[in-house]
């Protein structure tokens, strides 16, 4: 009998055992979203940096992101194998290491995304037209990410925006038509930071600032100039002009009308004379120097031609008013001279 009974009780083990394995899976709950204010709590400081960094630059590339935020040395990501790895497997290591890095920027850039800090865009609407046939290589295109409402609002008040500087959704929406003009002034600023700022331990907010959108106003506001953008560095400040050779450098003599109205390389200095030179104007405005910066130009022929139309504005101070280079290096290099030949000159 004992023998029976321990027999029906493996039967009903066994049994019981098939029912368990052949039960549906239940659902997993889905999380709740997080609200603003834990999204906010769950921000690093290198989450910090990416939206700060991209309040001021606009718009970035997700392969900017990736290379500015996210990249690793490959003797950092694979320590141990690293060191007893041959010319090979270092190849190897290192092009595991530029995809991970790349995921792990992938990852971030979209949680920022979902925590509704950023906007993106992916789309290439040319080839979304065509038929899927067409289509040469699809019609996404590497993401490009831009601060959403909130986000633009939550950096100006981590960074503490004064209510008369803060910048327009609309307008930086509306810049979107310029993406590639402004990534171009964004790269200024990221070279200003990381690569000068940063070696030389000087503090941004403190030692040195950069304004996105500034107008700058002259005799009670009856003339006015607004730069690409204003970089500050203690007391001295450039007016930051990116030039893409798209404005010619003098006015047309055959256009009738106002003069004022055209635009051109030499009239956008006359605006500056008026602004910088005018009765009310405080000393910092007016020892500013206006930097234009050209990172397309393959020649000195327009740079040449800008310096002329200084040359004619400002007339004596042009070389110190107006500097011309290609990178803000240049620009600071030429100033660092101008400073160095004028105290030579009072020794």
């Amino acid at each position: 009998m004992s023998d029976r009974r321990q027999e029906q009780r493996a039967d009903a083990s066994v049994n019981g055992a098939i029912r368990m394995k052949t039960k549906p899976k239940e659902k997993r709950e889905r999380k709740e979203p997080l609200s603003f204010g834990e999204v906010v709590d769950r921000l690093s400081a290198d989450d910090w940096r990416v939206l700060i960094d991209l309040y001021f630059c606009r718009c970035m590339p997700l392969s900017a992101a990736v290379e500015h935020y996210f990249s690793n040395d490959p003797e950092i990501e694979f320590k141990k194998e690293w060191l007893t790895a041959d010319s090979n497997k270092k190849i190897e290591l290192t092009e595991k290491t530029i995809k991970r890095c790349a995921l792990r920027g992938e990852r971030r850039m979209r949680d920022l995304f979902q925590g509704g800090l950023l906007e993106k865009s992916s789309t290439n609407p040319d080839e979304v037209r065509k038929r899927p046939e067409d289509r040469k290589n699809g019609f996404k295109v590497e993401p490009w990410y831009f601060l959403s409402h909130r986000g633009l609002r939550l950096v100006e008040v981590r960074i503490n925006v004064l209510e008369e500087n803060k910048l327009s959704k609309l307008e930086l929406d509306m810049e979107r038509a310029k993406k590639d003009h402004f990534w171009e002034l964004a790269k200024v600023y990221m070279d200003i930071k990381y690569k000068l700022m940063l070696v030389a331990g000087a503090r941004q907010f403190v030692e040195w600032d950069w304004y996105p959108s500034l107008t700058i106003y002259g005799h009670k506001e009856t003339s006015e100039v607004r730069p690409d953008a204003i970089l500050r560095m203690m007391d001295q400040v450039y007016y930051i002009e990116l030039d893409r050779s798209t404005e010619p450098i003098q006015r047309s003599p055959f256009t009738r009308g106002e003069t004022a109205l055209q635009v051109s390389i030499q009239n956008k200095l006359e605006r500056y004379r008026a602004v910088l030179h005018h009765s009310d104007a405080n000393e910092i405005q007016r020892n500013g120097i206006i930097a234009f910066i050209l990172p397309d130009a393959i020649y000195e022929t327009r740079l040449e031609n800008i310096r002329t139309a200084a040359s004619k504005v400002f007339s004596k101070n042009h070389n110190t008013q107006v500097l011309v280079g290609r990178t803000i290096q240049d620009i600071l290099d030429l100033r660092f001279e101008l400073a160095k030949s004028t105290t030579e000159g009072i020794g």
